[in-house]
């Protein structure tokens, strides 16, 4: 019984290893034939999976297998619709080919595609504004900064009137208050 388990056990790890290895070499290996013999593996486990068919085209393409590309580009359409890269990515291995038509069309396609999916995002509800926070008193926290002193001819803008001091304390940046008294008005 236990010689039973133990080979069945391993014959899961190295069922894991291998469907693992298919997976990283679709998805992570930049040699093409590598990638397509992974996604393959993928493909024949789960038929219906549009990435490892859009993956595998990419890599049909980087070897200049271009109508496999193409093939493949049209299995993920038939299996997601509104992925507009396989459109785009379709356009351009038809265009590669020189059949501009259906270059221009799925290219058409895709930005239709694009258009629709940032048009139909559902935008956030507005935050509800936020209650005020209760400002900590502090001893001191308006202290008036000290007035400069003018001295004639130091001013570049002489003949002006000096820029009117901050109304709010400097505390105002840390706690949000605009008020210059905010603290001493704060409730506990």
């Amino acid at each position: 019984m236990l010689q039973l388990l133990l080979s069945v056990a391993m014959i899961l790890l190295a069922t894991a290893s291998v469907l693992a290895n298919d997976e990283q070499d679709c998805f992570q290996s930049q040699d093409p034939q590598l990638r397509i013999k992974g996604c393959s593996g993928m493909i024949e486990r789960a038929p219906d999976d549009a990435t490892a068919y859009h993956n595998r085209a990419f890599a049909y393409a980087l070897a200049g297998e271009i109508d496999s590309a193409i093939e493949d580009y049209s299995k993920v359409i038939a299996l997601a619709p509104s992925n507009a890269s396989a459109y785009a990515n379709r356009g351009r291995a038809y265009a590669s080919k020189g059949d501009y038509t259906r270059a221009v069309e799925d290219e058409t396609k895709a930005h239709e595609l694009m258009a629709k999916s940032t048009a139909e995002r559902p935008s956030l509800p507005a935050k509800p504004a936020k209650a005020a926070k209760k400002q900590p008193v502090a001893a001191k926290a308006t202290a008036a900064a000290p007035k400069a002193k003018e001295t004639p001819n130091a001013n570049p803008t002489a003949g002006q009137e000096p820029p009117a001091p901050p109304t709010a304390s400097w505390w105002s940046w840390l706690w949000g208050s605009d008020e210059p008294n905010a603290s001493k008005n704060a409730k506990p």
